[in-house]
């Protein structure tokens, strides 16, 4: 059910069968210039139930983020540290050329509540040359405002993707894919507040109004994707993706990215991988309201503005056989630049990812 991983297919050798079960543990670090830091411990373990087509899958993160970015600093407010906690458990069930699978997932800070459930499957068709699959997608959010235990608004969402994948030669690969995403309820920020009426666009004493953040309470999403893969050499391959998306809101976005693996030594796999990221703004949109924008909304969230970025990312991965199981590692390193086009207090942002993984099969 999964798409083609970018870094992967078609130019690493067959894993090992699976023994018993999988554990991962890791690391994810991010800090821009808008002085922003995520780091992030992650586990993850995968287990038989009973027998190989059967598997238990869970996971747990910690998102530990530290901000005192450009909307923090604009209303007034001093640095913010906040901790999410996120856990995911699983089933997925393997049965000739068909599995499924079904997962819950929880994520708890302290101004937001999340709870999600997916259902899945695939079939294999034509020698499993062709692969169908789907999935189902339902969420029940609340959110919540630091210091206010009176205000709680639900935030409810829902959604499917379909996907076809295509084996067209012994070393090309082809898939599409779309997924429908749709969400009612509040979708500002409780903590976002517009200026009205100011030159500067800012919440300051030249604003004739300060007033909340207003969305939509509807969006809906689609995306449409193209993905390919085609094996080069024995130890090469190279990736595209082409990616479209458009929403109720009236945001557009295009991205595009190119990867190529190489497999440097047996159970090693490198990647070097581009991606260029474009998007419109929303209908309502405005860097600066002189009046309420159409429809009475108003924002102060640049996500929903025009921007444009750029990332470049290295990762590999290493496997070493044992006599039982394997040892595993990983890591990561990725910068991206981001420009604002219309953004009042900030034109571009410039972020570096780093991560660290250690695992192994039993």
């Amino acid at each position: 059910m999964r798409w083609i991983p970018l870094s992967v297919a078609l130019v690493l050798a067959a894993e090992p069968a699976p023994i018993g079960g999988q554990l991962r543990g890791g690391i994810y670090v991010r800090s821009d210039s808008d002085r922003t830091t995520v780091i992030s411990p992650r586990a993850h373990v995968r287990q038989q139930l009973g027998s190989p087509q059967t598997q238990l899958d869970i996971s747990y993160s910690l998102d530990a983020w530290t901000s005192a970015s450009v909307d923090i600093r604009t209303a007034a407010t001093p640095m913010v540290r906040e901790n999410r906690h996120e856990g995911v458990v699983g089933v997925e069930r393997e049965r000739g050329n068909t599995a499924w699978a079904a997962s819950y997932r929880f994520s708890h800070e302290p101004d937001y509540l999340a709870n999600s459930a997916t259902l899945g499957g695939k079939v294999d068709l034509a020698q499993r040359t062709i692969t169908l699959a789907g999935r189902l997608f339902g969420a029940l959010d609340r959110v919540g405002r630091a210091g206010d235990p009176t205000f709680r608004e639900p935030l409810r969402a829902g959604g499917a993707l379909v996907s076809a994948t295509f084996v067209l030669t012994k070393t090309t690969l082809l898939q599409f894919a779309y997924e429908l995403r749709g969400a009612l309820g509040y979708m500002a920020s409780p903590y976002r507040f517009v200026a009205v009426g100011s030159g500067d666009g800012l919440c300051d004493e030249t604003a004739e109004f300060c007033l909340p953040e207003v969305h939509p309470r509807r969006r809906n999403r689609h995306a449409w994707v193209l993905r390919g893969r085609q094996a080069l050499h024995r130890k090469v391959s190279l990736g595209a993706t082409y990616r479209f998306y458009y929403d109720s809101w009236q945001l557009r976005s295009h991205t595009a990215s190119v990867d190529l693996a190489v497999m440097p030594a047996r159970g090693a796999t490198l990647a070097l991988e581009y991606r260029h990221y474009a998007q419109s703004s929303t209908f309502f949109y405005r860097a600066r309201y002189m009046s309420p924008g159409p429809g009475g909304y108003f924002t102060r969230d640049r996500e929903l503005s025009s921007l444009g970025s750029q990332r470049l990312a290295l990762h590999g991965t290493y496997t070493r056989p044992l006599k039982r199981g394997a040892i595993e590692v990983g890591a990561l390193v990725a910068g991206t630049r981001i420009g604002y086009d219309d953004f009042v207090g900030l034109s571009r942002v410039f972020a570096l990812e780093l991560s660290a993984m250690l695992g192994g099969r039993y």
